[in-house]
């Protein structure tokens, strides 16, 4: 799933509960909730740059629409904001097997390693 789906997600999660606490952990885990639905996942082909460029639009275009979003629409622009980073803040454990275009270790018992296989499981109906 784009970082784009999870940022709008969390941002709207946050800002739509009152207490900021509970609407900041909604919007964290509102990345597992989205992720354990039916989605597809973009695949880049070629070079780790051309993963690089890709990823780097997804996360300026997650930004853009937070700040523009969070400063225009009528709700409090720093929830919104944070909210909608903290959802995407889950797939960043994922950053540098995506970059080295390496597979991600799942036989440790870390608590990281345990995240992410909790993470594969959920998305169990993700496509490409």
């Amino acid at each position: 799933m784009t970082g784009v789906n999870h940022a709008l997600t969390g941002a709207l999660v946050a800002s739509s509960i009152n207490r900021p606490i509970l609407g900041l952990a909604g919007a964290f885990l509102s990345h597992f909730a989205i992720d354990s639905l039916p989605h597809w996942d973009y695949q880049v082909p070629g070079s780790t740059k051309n993963r690089r460029i890709a990823m780097v639009l997804d996360l300026s275009l997650s930004c853009l629409l937070l700040f523009v979003l969070g400063l225009g629409l009528d709700v409090n622009a720093w929830l919104f904001i944070a909210g909608g980073f903290l959802a995407i803040l889950p797939d960043t454990m994922w950053l540098p097997y995506i970059l080295q275009r390496k597979s991600s270790p799942f036989n440790k018992q870390t608590p990281l390693h345990i995240i992410r296989r909790l993470h594969i499981k959920i998305q169990w109906s993700e496509t490409t």
